[in-house]
């Protein structure tokens, strides 16, 4: 859903009355399996470094609504994604948006095509003479030379490639944690360990942002410091972070983020907030290339934020952004991890902080009116709905055989069928809201532009329909009207933790079948096999436990026009559905 944010002009006027102070506090982290031992400040009792936590392990002792709580969502929201769970993993399609800004701070895994799984170590960039950005190349565990990434692509050292599938985010990269020195080593078994003076890489350089290479100083008065503690089964646990005034990093003092420009946005909830405030300034650059995680506290009607009510932890990339241009974007999302308490509406006094890497604790207090808080009863009008769909049957006007063939066609396709898909599923939501309506027209313009700017070929002569039966490939000249295929029908069975049976009927006269298969009921970001014309069934395999999927086939025949082959699909079954085993 936030992955929309990244790239896109999102300018919402500030309306209703509200009161905004924001003030410089201390800094917290974001979680990678790195950490990083202090050489120079290690005691007889304790060792201290920088560790990598999941986003339940680093707010279980934070005092946040639902802390710990690793649980995720089965619910889909309005872009196919599982943002509304607790603290868990965000997973991450597609690869139309790239990677987003947060997994240069954060513990990020990207998965390809073919299963395999790669986690980021750092990113690196080449600059010229003049400080210039000139090349940037991924490092990947366990994962020899540089990687290059490209719209989905990865190229690994060796000039092979591998496609990414999704990606997932599961925590924060850099927390500064004490350990006693007697558990280090079992502590040091379980993260990855970079010792004091080892080296802390982050940040993105793009427009105001800038990425990082720094040397670690974790002491016991570095800012946001937390205790680890051994349980009597092996398994570490971490006490709430301190307020230090060193920075954690090497020959630098704690940074102070004073040119901020704080601004509580007017309710719009297109990506799934419902209370957002974003963060300009000279300084957000800055802060926003080391920024690691965002707490909220929510006071209501108690203007003093003497008693509150109740306090948020966040997740980078389900409720917090960073923009090259536009500012750091804050959110809150309704969610596992986010529930207003009973008989409020979200008016009223609030703070958030602002953790960020060698950096004071930045802390903005604000009030939020109605006008601040998204309505769960903003409903798309007739004349919005009207809209989209006079978009949605323009883009299915839009023939691709109109088009002279090139990369850039199947892309544009590619991403016009994805975004017609969704409008279609928009459009027959019973409670469909203006915000969602609004951000799809958005979207879905943007893909039918992208198609009209390809170039056009003339229009093929029609020839006569053949009267014999087409075979699985047929020859003809200059144009042909070659039948589709028949539709088949699907029927799914056996499903494993893992796998799932797909059995269809069979078509004759056919060249192959393809079987399409997702977790999301539009099939976005979905997967597709190449089955042989002889089968009639297909064991999916590598699937994900506990999951839903959905699952349709589609048969082909073979045309040449011209000497060039030309696939003529039939219509897409039936969708069916079957869940995985959980255990």
């Amino acid at each position: 859903m936030r992955k929309r944010l990244i790239g896109k002009a999102f300018a919402i006027a500030m309306s209703g009355a509200m009161v905004l102070t924001a003030t410089p506090v201390t800094a917290n982290i974001f979680n990678v399996a790195h950490i990083v031992k202090a050489a120079d400040e290690q005691s007889d009792e304790y060792v201290y470094c920088y560790a990598g936590l999941t986003w339940n392990e680093y707010w279980a002792s934070e005092g946040v609504y639902a802390a710990g709580n690793d649980s995720s969502s089965d619910t889909l929201d309005s872009h196919s994604e599982l943002d509304n769970g607790g603290y868990d993993a965000v997973t991450r399609a597609t690869t139309n948006h790239g990677l987003h800004r947060g997994s240069f701070q954060c513990i990020t895994t990207i998965y390809t095509t073919d299963g395999s799984a790669y986690q980021i170590s750092n990113w690196e960039q080449v600059k010229d003479s003049d400080g210039k950005v000139t090349a940037t190349y991924l490092h990947l565990k366990d994962v020899e030379g540089r990687v290059t990434f490209n719209k989905g692509t990865l190229t690994f050292a060796d000039n092979s490639t591998k496609k990414m599938d999704h990606y997932s985010v599961s925590g924060i990269k850099y927390v500064p944690v004490k350990v006693k020195a007697s558990d280090y080593n079992d502590f040091e078994a379980k993260y990855s360990v970079v010792e004091n003076n080892g080296t802390l890489i982050g940040g993105y350089a793009e427009g105001v942002l800038s990425s990082y290479e720094a040397s670690a100083n974790v002491t016991a008065d570095t800012n946001g410091l937390k205790e680890a503690v051994k349980g009597s089964d092996g398994s570490f646990s971490f006490k709430a972070r301190t307020t230090g005034t060193d920075s954690g990093i090497k020959d630098q003092t704690l940074q102070k983020a004073v040119k901020i420009t704080p601004t509580v946005k007017a309710a719009s909830g297109s990506y799934g907030e419902f209370l957002r405030v974003d963060l300009n300034g000279d300084d957000y650059g800055a802060l926003g290339d080391k920024m690691q995680a965002v707490k909220w506290t929510y006071y209501g009607n108690d203007s003093t934020r003497t008693k509150a009510l109740a306090s948020y932890g966040t997740k980078f990339a389900a409720d917090n952004w960073m923009h090259k241009s536009m500012g750091i974007q804050l959110g809150l999302t309704d969610s596992i991890r986010c529930q207003l308490p009973k008989n409020t509406d979200g008016t009223g006094y609030w703070s958030l902080t602002v953790y960020a890497l060698g950096y004071e604790d930045y802390t903005v207090n604000f009030e939020a009116t109605k006008d601040n808080i998204v309505s769960k009863k903003a409903l798309a009008s007739d004349e919005e709905k009207a809209s989209l769909q006079k978009l949605v049957t323009e883009a299915e006007s839009l023939k691709k055989d109109s088009y002279v063939d090139s990369s850039n066609k199947q892309t544009a396709f590619a991403n016009l069928q994805t975004e017609l898909d969704e409008s279609k599923e928009l459009l027959n939501k019973k409670e469909l809201s203006s915000a969602e309506v609004s951000e799809q027209i958005s979207h879905l313009t943007e893909a039918i532009n992208a198609v009209k700017a390809l170039k056009t070929k003339d229009a093929a002569t029609t020839a006569a329909p053949s009267t014999t039966k087409p075979a699985a490939t047929t020859t003809v000249t200059n144009t042909t009207t070659v039948k589709a295929p028949a539709k088949t029908t699907v029927k799914l069975s056996k499903a494993k933790k893992t796998s799932i049976k797909v059995s269809w009927k069979k078509i004759s006269g056919v060249a192959a079948y393809q079987i399409q298969y997702s977790t999301s009921k539009n099939f976005k970001n979905a997967k597709t096999v190449k089955v042989s014309a002889k089968s009639t069934s297909k064991v999916l395999k590598k699937l994900k436990k506990n999951k839903k999927y959905y699952v349709r086939v589609r048969s082909y025949k073979v045309t040449k026009v011209n000497n060039k082959s030309k696939n003529v699909y039939s219509a897409w079954s039936a969708k069916k559905a079957l869940k995985t085993k959980k255990k």
